[in-house]
């Protein structure tokens, strides 16, 4: 639908023009991505102008994080970021893997989303080197963009060095070893409300996550000459 409503109609002349999006700079990829992401494919979505400056923003960072690791020294990289690395990668990978089989293609592009944010975050921590880690990770995230967007994850996987196409018995498998956690996050209300999230231990008892609560900054300044009537864990 446009904009306004309005369902899309040669008399009303306000129907989007696929060639003219495309030839605008952002491309067929970035066309693609957006019309997947935008809404569950049984719903009907407004149409909105930033999507596709968007999505092709997205690609963007996919890009640039790629040169990053190609143009990356090759280097050994700590226990740490291993591990920090490879569980963004594998819970990205199972859960665009079961998005796609349920044909819920926007929440499989939010997971990707999702995992770049992450990865620049990583990137800032521990460095971009090449290494194994890494490596699994660009490959990874360029798979499971590829079938939404694939132009563009099969020019950076000839950059890779692979003769063959990525939309080709190349898809990633996760282990469910990397989506362990040690820790969980807790949401924290006050008055029905959200107020914080908290990160405790697995397996914290419920006086220790109630301190805990209690004594993170936005909590206390809820609480602040206030009396707990009643707690619920």
């Amino acid at each position: 639908k446009a904009s306004d409503g309005s369902a899309f109609s040669k008399t009303l002349g306000n129907g989007v023009d696929p060639l003219e999006v495309i030839e605008s700079g952002y491309g067929a990829d970035a066309l693609r991505l957006y019309s997947m992401f935008a809404a569950p494919l049984e719903q009907d979505v407004l149409w909105d102008p930033q999507g596709v400056p968007g999505a092709y923003r997205f690609l963007n960072r996919a890009w640039n994080l790629t040169q990053e690791y190609l143009e990356a020294t090759e280097s050994s990289i700590s226990d740490e970021a291993s591990q920090k690395i490879l569980a963004t990668t594998h819970k990205m990978i199972k859960k665009v893997t079961a998005d796609i089989e349920g044909y819920k293609f926007n929440t499989a592009i939010a997971a990707m989303m999702e995992a770049v944010n992450a990865y620049f975050k990583l990137k800032e921590q521990y460095g971009m080197f090449q290494c194994e880690q890494w490596k699994f990770a660009i490959e990874s995230l360029l798979q499971t963009i590829a079938p939404f967007a694939p132009h563009m994850p099969e020019e950076l996987w000839h950059e890779l060095g692979y003769a063959s196409t990525i939309h080709i018995d190349n898809w990633p498998i996760w282990d469910e070893k990397y989506l362990v956690t040690d820790t969980v996050i807790i949401v924290v209300q006050v008055n029905g409300k959200v107020r914080a999230k908290i990160e405790a231990a697995v397996g914290e008892d419920e006086a220790s996550v109630v301190a805990l609560a209690k004594n993170e900054p936005k909590i206390v300044e809820f609480l602040s000459g206030k009396t707990i009537k009643k707690t619920i864990y």
